[in-house]
């Protein structure tokens, strides 16, 4: 059955249709919700943390890609809203929501210190002349800036008991 929540979790990641990703939301809304008679127990939540969830629920509700205006009407946002919220996801899913709230918060500190930082030419600019900041290499993260696709493949690995 590992493999079922992985491939349900993979289908979120995937380009689906607003009425594919709610079928998908709905099955996983089905194995995860103590109310539902599919109700997979404690092993379909673990396999559901497991395979990255929260942070693929996490990656949907904030991202725009695809027809997010037609999930949001279909009633697919709210669906994956409340996947994140079921008792045995929500730790999880906070603290999936919790790391990317950091990242933002330290991203826009970036941004305020690079815009407030005036070097001799009254410019806010960088007058490095290997454009390194702290010993970061060519491939480092930018400053300023949060690739959601890059938080998302990070946060995969995070489960909360």
């Amino acid at each position: 059955r590992l493999h079922a929540m992985q491939a349900l979790v993979r289908s979120l990641e995937m380009k689906q249709t607003p009425d594919e990703r709610k079928e998908t939301a709905t099955a996983l809304m089905e194995l995860l919700d103590p109310s539902s008679s599919k109700y997979g127990g404690r092993q379909a939540e673990e396999e559901f943390l497991l395979a990255g969830g929260p942070s693929v629920i996490r990656y949907r509700l904030d991202s725009m890609e695809g027809d997010w205006m037609a999930e949001a009407r279909n009633g697919t946002t709210d669906l994956l809203d409340r996947i994140g919220r079921l008792p045995g996801v929500q730790r999880t899913f906070d603290a999936v929501a919790e790391i990317k709230e950091q990242r933002v918060m330290q991203a826009c500190r970036e941004l305020h210190e690079q815009a407030h930082s005036h070097g001799p030419c009254g410019h806010a600019h960088s007058h490095n002349d290997d454009d390194e900041e702290e010993g970061e290499d060519a491939g480092a993260r930018q400053r300023g800036v949060v690739s959601i696709a890059d938080l998302h493949q990070d946060m995969k690995s995070i489960v909360r008991d």
